[in-house]
C-alpha cells in the first residue's frame, strides 16, 4: 500500500510547500504501541521542534501480521503529507527503513522507530548537526545523553556489540544502534543504495559506508526512553547482528552498481562547480565535480525510466549538455573518496523543520 496525503491534504490546485524533512518509521507488528509513538510524535509537533506542514511522514509496514498499516492510517491520517507503504512480507527494519528512504523526496531523511522511544523533539538538534555533517546519528553513550528505565540485558548486548563493531570495522562510534539517525538527502539514498543488510545489524554497514567515502558523521546525544513490547530479542537478536556484521563486510561485492550520468556542459572549465546542475535536480541526488570538468550525477534506489528521466531533465535545463549513462560499483566509489557531495542550496537547518510558536 502507498498512501500519499491523507485526510486533511491539500487540494491538487494548491501547491503545498516543499517539505523539509522526511520522517521514515519502520513498523512490523507496532499496532498496540503506534499510538504512544505517536502522542510523542504530537507532543513535539506541539512544541514546536516539528512542523507538520513540512514534514513528510513515511510509515512503512514491514509485512505486519497485525493492523500497524490501519492503525497507521488513522493516527497519521491528521498530517498532511503522510506516505504508508506496505511490504508483502517481513524483510526486516534496513530493509524497511530503505523502502522508506527510496521514496523520500524532502532535502532531509531521517529515521525513527515507531515508539519514538527517542524523544523527536531532539529533531532540530539532528538538523543542526547536518550543517557541518553529512549524516547524525543518535547516541546514548555520548556526553549528555539520558537513558530511561535502561534494560540490563539490552545494555550489555549493546556494548558488547559495539565492541564487536569496533574490532571488525573502521566505525569508531560509541552507540551504532541508536533508533534515530538523520541525512543529508544525498548520502541516505546513496549509501542506502550501497547496503545490503536488511536486519538489526544495517546501521553498522550504513556507518561502515560512511567512513569508506569519507563522510562526516556527527553523534548527537539523546534522550531516551525504554518502551515496553520492544522487537529486540536480546541474546538470540545478538547472534543474528554478529553474523550481519561479517556478512556486510563481504557485502560491497552484491551490491547493484550505482547508475550513474557523466555530464559534460558546453565550455565547462576543468574543476568547474557542479552546485548549479544540483539545483536544477532533485535533492536526493548525490552530484559529484570532477577535476576534468566532468559531474556525476548518481543515482540511487533509481528505476531504469527515472533514470532517463533524470537525463532529459538534464539536457533540458542545460542545452547543449552531453550526458552519458554509466554506472559506479562501491569499489570505484570508494576509490574516489572521500568526497563531498553537491546538493542545491536549502542547507538544512533545524528552522526548516521546526514550527515557530506564537
Amino acid at each position: 500500500m502507498d498512501q500519499s496525503g491523507g485526510a486533511g491534504a491539500r487540494p491538487d490546485s494548491a501547491a503545498p510547500p516543499r517539505v523539509s524533512l522526511s520522517l521514515v518509521i519502520p513498523a512490523y507488528n507496532e499496532g498496540s504501541r503506534l499510538d504512544d509513538g505517536v502522542a510523542r510524535l504530537r507532543a513535539a509537533i506541539a512544541a514546536g521542534a516539528i512542523d507538520p506542514e513540512t514534514t513528510e511522514f513515511i510509515v512503512v509496514d514491514d509485512g505486519s501480521t497485525d493492523d500497524t498499516t490501519e492503525r497507521a492510517g488513522t493516527l497519521f491520517s491528521a498530517f498532511p503529507h503522510v506516505r504508508l507503504l506496505r511490504l508483502s512480507e517481513n524483510h526486516g527494519k534496513g530493509g524497511a527503513v530503505r523502502a522508506g528512504v527510496a521514496v523520500a523526496s524532502a532535502p532531509v531523511i531521517a529515521f525513527a522507530d515507531a515508539d519514538m522511544a527517542i524523544d523527536p523533539g531532539q529533531t532540530p538538534q539532528f538538523v543542526d548537526a547536518l550543517v557541518k555533517a553529512d549524516l547524525a546519528i543518535g547516541s546514548r553513550s555520548a556526553s549528555g545523553a539520558s537513558v530511561d528505565r535502561s534494560s540490563l540485558h539490552r545494555s550489555l548486548m549493546n556494548r558488547a556489540f559495539n565492541r564487536l563493531v569496533n574490532a571488525l570495522t573502521s566505525v569508531a562510534l560509541d552507540d551504532t544502534q541508536c533508533g534515530f539517525k538523520a541525512f543529508r538527502a544525498p548520502v541516505a539514498k546513496l549509501l542506502f543504495h550501497c547496503s545490503v543488510t536488511e536486519r538489526f545489524a544495517f546501521d553498522v554497514e550504513i556507518l561502515s559506508l560512511a567512513r569508506r567515502f569519507g563522510l562526516v558523521i556527527a553523534e548527537v546525544p539523546v534522550q531516551w526512553l525504554r518502551v515496553e513490547g520492544s522487537q529486540i530479542r536480546p541474546w538470540s537478536d545478538a547472534r543474528s547482528m554478529a553474523s550481519d556484521v561479517f556478512r556486510a563486510r563481504r557485502g560491497a561485492a552484491s551490491v547493484t552498481p550505482v547508475p550513474t550520468l557523466c555530464v559534460k556542459l558546453p565550455g565547462a572549465a576543468p574543476g568547474a562547480p557542479a552546485a548549479a546542475l544540483a539545483a536544477l535536480l532533485p535533492p536526493g541526488l548525490p552530484v559529484l565535480g570532477q577535476s576534468d570538468g566532468t559531474i556525476l550525477v548518481l543515482c540511487p534506489l533509481m528505476d531504469d525510466p527515472e533514470v532517463e528521466a533524470t537525463a532529459s531533465q538534464i539536457v533540458a535545463g542545460c542545452p547543449g549538455a552531453a550526458v552519458e549513462r554509466t554506472a559506479l560499483t562501491v569499489s570505484q566509489l570508494g576509490q574516489i573518496s572521500p568526497f563531498s557531495l553537491t546538493c542545491d542550496d536549502d542547507t538544512p537547518t533545524p528552522e526548516s523543520v521546526s514550527r515557530p510558536l506564537h
